[in-house]
């Protein structure tokens, strides 16, 4: 384990910095260079190229990045307490706090992968999967396609938010309220 040294803590933040310009930009404008993004980052240039020599190494980074923020989304929302519901809505808020980071494979090709194959994601399903035993969440909605209307909703949340239709609190608000109705099991 890296010692937290003031050292390790500003390349940390330094690196984490660049990660967010990286999204922020990258998304905006694919073909954006390195230098654009070590603007966006105020950074210079060399500094980014110390972190990431290429292209290639920054959009692995990015997606090793995004992959470990969702997994620290998920751990955040407590998903083995109360019920499925409870759990998937926590599961929910905390995706949707996280969707400016998340924000990365909310842009790539629907031809590379269907974008359900992260241990989290996983870990939802079985959310899912819990509530629809214990009751709480519609058993009428396959699990995996409760994911992809997850997914679909922080793509569309995003997007307002980036277009500025709508103020991230306010996207995030309605996004969960009609995901949550969505799932929830129809009262007796």
């Amino acid at each position: 384990m890296a010692e937290k040294t003031p050292g390790n803590r500003a390349r940390q933040r330094t690196r984490r910095a660049i990660l967010l310009s990286a999204i922020t930009t990258l998304r905006a404008r694919p073909s954006a260079s390195l230098g654009e993004v070590a603007d966006a980052a105020g950074v210079a240039r060399s500094t980014l190229h110390r972190y990431f020599p290429d292209r290639e190494a920054l959009t692995a980074a990015l997606d090793e990045f995004v992959l470990a923020e969702q997994g620290a989304a998920v751990d955040r929302a407590r998903p083995d307490e109360g019920t499925g519901l409870e759990a998937y809505t926590r599961i929910v808020g905390e995706l949707l706090d996280a969707s400016e980071v998340l924000a990365w494979w909310l842009h790539v090709d629907d031809s590379e992968d269907d974008g359900l194959d992260t241990e989290d994601d996983a870990r939802l399903t079985a959310v899912v999967a819990r509530g629809q035993r214990d009751g709480s969440i519609d058993p009428a909605f396959p699990a995996d396609w409760l994911m992809h209307v997850v997914w679909s909703a922080l793509w569309a949340a995003e997007l307002l938010v980036t277009r500025g239709s709508t103020t991230r609190r306010e996207v995030r608000d309605t996004c969960l309220r009609s995901l949550v109705k969505l799932a929830a099991a129809p009262a007796a």
